[in-house]
């Protein structure tokens, strides 16, 4: 029996809808598994850090703008994380660099290494510290930081290493710090530190 000529041009049809359709999930499949280049917190927070940070006169921060991904900044460190770049180490010891820390450097959530030693920073630790719940290394140390070693950086539990030596801290030194299993050193000589804490 011959197939109608209406029934036959709307198999036709069928076939050629279900197959564009096929082919768009498959390309919308393929773009969503493709890596991203990076994150726009990560960066959003580096630049916001740049802007706090006064950097004479070695100048390393000039790096640091849109002409370069902010993986390869000077001082900085990525790695490949749930398919993305993230920023794990920021390095930029020994620059000279004056200013303060922003509480924007909480945003950083992947950093596992902070080192900012031998500078000349100045104000206070920020409390957005204790966001940074991967870091397993910080080093503030030979700065002119002040004021209180802010409770919220027992909240980095991974911490192995701090050393926030040669500072002009004040305060209690908080008590909950002797909670931190991981943590192997605490350096905190040359500062008005009083009170200690049990391990």
């Amino acid at each position: 029996m011959e197939m109608p000529i209406f029934s036959f041009r709307l198999q036709r049809w069928f076939i050629l809808v279900n197959l564009i359709i096929s082919i768009s999930s498959f390309k919308l499949e393929s773009v969503s598994s493709e890596p991203t280049f990076g994150n726009e917190t990560d960066k959003l927070a580096l630049l916001a850090l740049k802007k706090h940070l006064v950097d004479v006169p070695n100048g390393i921060l000039s790096s640091w703008n849109d002409s370069l991904h902010f993986c390869v900044w000077e001082g900085v460190t990525c790695s490949w994380i749930f398919n993305e770049e993230r920023v794990t180490v920021s390095r930029l010891e020994g620059q000279s660099l004056g200013g303060s820390l922003p509480p924007i450097i909480g945003n950083l959530t992947f950093l596992n290494e902070l080192v900012l030693s031998n500078n000349n920073l100045q104000g206070s630790i920020p409390s957005d510290i204790g966001l940074l719940q991967r870091m397993h290394h910080l080093n503030l140390s030979s700065n002119s930081l002040q004021g209180e070693i802010p409770v919220e950086i027992t909240n980095c539990s991974n911490l192995m290493t701090v050393d926030l030596t040669r500072n002009n801290l004040t305060g209690q030194i908080p008590f909950q710090v002797g909670d931190m299993s991981k943590l192997i050193v605490l350096r905190l000589g040359g500062n008005g530190l009083t009170g200690g804490y049990s391990t």
